[in-house]
């Protein structure tokens, strides 16, 4: 039976029907924000970069990458991508050339987040080749072409089964096509075979999940393909867990939270997630950098620690899109569409702010702990300190450190909001126009430090 160290229950009207805050761990309300060094403007026909600073001013330029979709911005680093190509832009002022990378059809580009950088994945929605884009070193993984010459027939990869370790050293990736999991590490050509499917990754070990009928054999494999435990239990939710040294902990889809660690004979229930009359769990994501689990169904969301504690966990009436965590995050924007509930610190499972009434989440700070939201048609910020009003506006772009907004207003105007706090309350700063030096359809992002 779990004991909570205090259960506050709260009543919502619309969607949420009440929360549980069970305590544990340190609150993370007094966070280091996630710097940011510049806002990339980008024209969409010409791919041209500007970097503009906090005061509005042209600090670097890159130029001529070609029409752009899309702008991804991580450590630093801008990415800009097409249908055809993904292109890492040098930061300004380097000498370096771009890094261009061919992308297949329909070709989906997904960020893979690690405690020592930020990767971007390139692969097919139905499957295929899958690549691994390191941003900061401006290097690519060719997954596929590593694979081939040692795999039967061609791989056929899905960016969704990818697992990695938290420094990003080790990536594991299920092969559909050959039924394996295929290891690599950046920088060594030579990849790693092991059977059934990868569920984590840690820095000597891989789990893996072979489905047996309604249940699983669950492996702790060696870089070697050596067998450190092998163990039937239920079926990982999610086909994820968190793999810390030599100990796994999991969710399965009965709701248990298991512990399997080397040597282990049998899986070890810890706990178990309350999972509502009627629902099912849809899906499981590490979060605060694998300390914690998010495991989440269409009418509930829960985060338990690794000690298979419950933390936080509650209801909605009706179901909702949630928003994707991010491995990251320390704080978790409860709930989703048709259904926000609150900001919460994952650490403690304390409730940091409330989002009834937010109608949509237009960004994320890089922790997590605050959010800028769509309520009545006008953008707001909200986060541990409180909530400013921003504006009406067309588009808003929320910055890294939580409290910097870039907004686009419907006549055109384009301007850099920064809220403070100011005697314990929060307060909108005058703006800075940027309409002289951006167009109200370019891409804009923050680059983060």
């Amino acid at each position: 039976m779990l004991v909570g160290t205090g259960i506050v229950t709260l009543l919502f009207a619309a969607a949420v029907v009440g929360w549980r805050w069970f305590g544990g761990g340190d609150s993370t309300n007094d966070r280091d924000r996630v710097g940011w060094s510049t806002i990339a403007v980008v024209d969409r026909t010409t791919g041209d970069v500007t970097y503009l600073d906090a005061d509005g001013e042209v600090v670097g330029e890159s130029l001529d990458h070609g029409r752009t979709g899309a702008i991804h911005a991580y450590d630093g680093t801008v990415s800009l991508t097409n249908s055809r190509t993904l292109t890492v832009v040098p930061p300004p002022g380097s000498d370096a050339e771009p890094l261009v990378v061919e992308l297949p059809d329909r070709a989906q580009v997904t960020p893979v987040r690690t405690g020592d950088g930020t990767f971007l994945a390139t692969g097919e929605p139905t499957g295929g080749d899958v690549s691994l884009v390191d941003v900061s070193a401006a290097t690519v993984v060719d997954i596929g072409d590593l694979a081939i010459a040692n795999s039967p027939v061609d791989p056929t990869m899905f960016v969704a089964t990818m697992r990695w370790n938290d420094d990003g050293s080790l990536f594991a990736i299920a092969d559909a096509a050959n039924f394996q999991t295929i290891v690599v590490r950046p920088g060594d050509p030579e990849p790693i075979f092991l059977a059934d499917q990868p569920i984590a990754v840690g820095d000597d070990l891989i789990a893996t999940s072979q489905t047996v009928g309604l249940q699983a054999d669950v492996s702790l494999m060696g870089l070697d393909r050596t067998a450190q435990a092998t163990v039937p239990t239920e079926i990982p939710a999610g086909s994820i867990g968190v793999l810390r040294d030599d100990r796994l902990t999991m969710v399965a889809v009965d709701g248990g939270v298991y512990r399997i660690e080397s040597g282990a004979d049998a899986a070890e229930r810890i706990g178990a997630v309350a999972v509502p009359a009627g629902a099912a769990i849809e899906w499981v994501a590490p979060i605060a950098g694998g300390d914690r689990l998010v495991v989440g169904g269409a009418t509930f969301e829960v985060v338990v620690d690794l000690d298979g504690r419950t933390l936080f966990t509650t209801t909605f009436a009706t179901a909702v899109d949630p928003t994707p965590p991010d491995p990251l995050w320390t704080c978790l924007p409860v709930g989703g569409s048709d259904g926000y509930h609150s900001i919460v610190d994952v650490e403690s499972g304390e409730q940091l702010a409330d989002l009834s009434g937010v109608e949509a989440i237009e960004g994320v700070a890089a922790d997590g702990c605050s959010v800028l939201a769509s309520i009545a048609g006008e953008a707001v910020v909200i986060g541990p300190e409180g909530t400013a009003t921003i504006g009406a506006y067309d588009r808003a772009v929320l910055g890294p450190d939580g409290v910097s907004v870039v907004l686009v207003t419907e006549d055109g105007t384009v301007e850099l909001l920064v809220v403070d706090v100011v005697d314990d309350e929060l307060v909108v700063g005058d703006p800075v126009d940027l309409s002289s030096l951006s167009e109200p359809d370019d891409l804009i992002a923050f680059v983060p430090d």
